[in-house]
């Protein structure tokens, strides 16, 4: 196709038909949608496959067959990545938005605001395994472990109902049926239902809670002695708002209800309470 072949194998390809079949292919290449990656490393592989092969000076009078076969390789390679990567799905929210869907195998997931969830559709059977970002309640189906990877701790479970909050280094499973395995680094812990695990000081700390289902769900959060910036991050997640806390707040602490209504209220049920003079302006809260 570049000009290489001499007469004699320019005319024994083009009769064979598999040129024409290559071109296709060819023309169709700028239709595919590959899912990125490490161009660096793949370069490094190539080159190191690429030194096994003969190179064209010293290759036979059918060396052309040796060319097409490489050039399907890579096509190959290239449909690989293409299938492999529409394989992976990716569920998200954004602000002040939700959204409830459903897996493979019948589990539920309500995703919170400002959240997301990816997981492998074609080894799901196999792997019920999926990533969270954010906040999440799972109402999982009975069968192979299922397991949900963050960025701080991964919890592990059979069958049952629970609710995964991250935020930063902040960390929070609440089990509402079932058991549940939470595992953070050298730690792990296991709780049942009714039972709560929070991650504090670099520890598990286990505890009891009373909830039916996470306040989120229901419009409102709740907070006991929580540290005022993941407060204002939660804001942040509910309502199109824009919060440069000073540094003289982050480390107050807030307890309280904060509903998901309207930004007003939150803001007045955050900073009133907590005697913090503020105004709202464009949707941007400045600090007086």
């Amino acid at each position: 196709m570049d000009g290489r072949l001499n007469t004699e194998e320019q005319e024994s390809i083009e009769k064979s038909g598999e040129l024409d079949a290559l071109k296709t292919v060819i023309d169709d290449i700028d239709t595919w949608k590959v899912k990125p990656f490490d161009v660096e490393a793949g370069l490094a592989e190539l080159q190191k496959k690429k030194s096994g092969v003969i190179p064209l000076r010293k290759a036979k009078k059918t060396h052309w067959m040796k060319y097409a076969a490489t050039a399907l390789i890579l096509i190959s390679c290239g449909l690989f990545w293409y299938l492999s990567g529409s394989n992976e799905i990716l569920e998200n929210t954004r602000i002040a938005e939700k959204n409830t869907i459903e897996l493979p195998n019948g589990s539920i997931v309500e995703i919170d605001a400002a959240s997301s969830i990816s997981y492998y559709k074609k080894d799901w059977e196999n792997s019920r395994e999926l990533v969270l970002n954010g906040q999440a309640f799972f109402d999982v189906t009975k069968g192979k472990p299922f397991v949900v990877s963050t960025t701080t701790a991964k919890v592990a479970v059979l069958g049952t109902q629970f609710n995964i909050k991250t935020n930063g280094d902040l960390f929070s499973v609440y089990c509402y049926e079932g058991k549940i395995e939470v595992s953070y680094k050298n730690q792990v812990q296991i709780i049942t239902e009714g039972q709560s695990i929070e991650l504090m000081n670099d520890e598990l700390i286990k505890s009891n809670h009373q909830n039916d289902a996470p306040d989120w769900i229901q419009g409102f959060s709740t907070y006991d002695k929580t540290p005022l910036r993941y407060v204002i991050s939660d804001m942040q997640r509910y309502f199109e708002v824009e919060i440069a806390l000073p540094e003289k707040y982050e480390q107050l602490q807030f307890t309280g209800t904060m509903t998901h209504d309207t930004l007003n209220s939150a803001l007045s049920t955050v900073f009133t309470t907590m005697e913090i003079n503020y105004t709202l302006e464009n949707n941007k809260v400045i600090f007086y």
